[in-house]
């Protein structure tokens, strides 16, 4: 389930609350300043984050870069049509996007669509680069077993490779695991570094 949060002053949550349950959001948590803001994004993932500018304890704006910085959720910052123009500027380089008060619903509710889009888009791209991330590391200790074997073992590269597959087959393990054991086995400084 997705998580939204929004940031905003006691007056304007209700109604972002309902607009956001308008888009299809149920799960929304919302709080009335940065540093209760903060706190939530220590104990739960989000998806989107909406701020509601200025903040009664703060502007937002450091509050919306940090976000933008340590977070893969969309972030939307809603600012006063007086600052908006300069903050898009500063904030939208940095990943936030910013719409100008007051609201319209059409707009409010396209931008959280698009941030929607967006913040789904780069989290599949995340998993995909940490399974490609994942099986460099696998290719890597795979490498490094085989040229242990190759070294300890007198083995070609060919045998050492059906060591390990014979191995991984054998004890019901993964090729990883396999590869592990081998480095664990003959070099005793590749065991310390994993």
């Amino acid at each position: 389930m997705e998580n939204v949060l929004i940031v905003s002053g006691e007056k304007a949550l209700a109604a972002l609350t309902s607009l956001l349950r308008q888009c299809g959001y149920q799960n929304v948590i919302a709080v009335s300043s940065a540093g209760e803001a903060r706190r939530k994004l220590l104990e739960l993932s989000l998806s989107l984050i909406i701020i509601n500018m200025p903040l009664p304890d703060e502007s937002g704006v450091h509050f919306a870069v940090s976000c933008a910085e340590t977070t893969s959720a969309g972030v939307l910052a809603t600012a006063p049509a007086v600052q908006a123009g300069e903050l898009s500027g500063r904030l939208e380089r940095c990943g936030v996007f910013v719409l100008e008060k007051p609201l319209s619903r059409s707009s409010f509710m396209q931008a959280v669509r698009l941030l929607s889009l967006s913040q789904r888009r780069v989290s599949a791209l995340q998993k995909k680069n940490a399974e490609l991330l994942q099986k460099l590391d696998d290719t890597r200790l795979a490498c490094r077993a085989k040229c242990l074997l190759v070294e300890r073992l007198k083995l070609t590269e060919d045998e050492a490779h059906h060591v390990l597959e014979r191995r991984a087959m054998d004890l019901r393990i993964s090729r990883r695991e396999a590869a592990l054991a081998v480095i664990r086995q003959y070099d005793s400084a590749g065991a310390e570094n994993h």
